[in-house]
């Protein structure tokens, strides 16, 4: 689906985790440093979400009626739900947890182990020096070059690059396959 200003994304948004959110920022200011780095604010969140009724908006107006409504109407059952949120992620300190991962987040990582698959290959065969970064910015600046280097020689050094190309594209393929069947597999 496309979308542009005649025809903008529509969203909603449930405003008790932002309450909620704000809440686990205000009690977590009473704990350590120490102990405030070891919570998972995601799972203190998402506990005390299940326990708490969801305020929907899709317009701003709606937000700020929610907003008032979940501060005035659910303000201690936020503050009894994070508190309880709080003491049952604390009461198992050994729980191991494997976070769910978003569709963007899974295609960013691929993104990045991409670009720094690029980035090993570039300098393996001296196309950027050691000590150069490869970033989505020069990407283009660095391949462009290449591109019209590969169309102005002869054919078979053009077979050379383009078959480096080739296998950095079959090398990205397999690594998006396997980060797409691990993700598979933890589901």
């Amino acid at each position: 689906m496309t979308y542009s200003v005649e025809k903008p994304a529509k969203i909603h948004i449930n405003i008790m985790e932002l309450l909620v959110i704000e809440e686990i920022e205000k009690q977590l200011q009473f704990y350590s440093k120490k102990k405030r780095d070891y919570i998972n604010q995601v799972e203190v969140a998402t506990y005390a979400l299940n326990r708490l009724p969801a305020l929907y908006a899709s317009t701003y107006i709606g937000k700020e009626h929610q907003k008032r409504l979940g501060q005035q109407k659910y303000k201690s059952q936020i503050i009894l739900a994070v508190r309880r949120a709080l003491a049952a992620v604390e009461r198992d300190p050994l729980r191991k947890s494997v976070p769910l991962v978003s569709e963007n987040q899974a295609q960013y990582e691929l993104a990045k182990i991409a670009l720094k698959k690029l980035e090993q290959l570039f300098k393996k065969q001296g196309i950027i020096p050691n000590n150069q970064k490869l970033s989505w910015n020069n990407l283009q600046k660095i391949i462009y070059p290449l591109i019209t280097k590969v169309k102005s020689q002869n054919i078979k050094r053009h077979e050379k690059e383009f078959g480096t190309l080739t296998h950095v594209s079959n090398q990205l393929a397999t690594e998006q396959y396997k980060v797409a069947r691990a993700s598979k597999l933890k589901q």
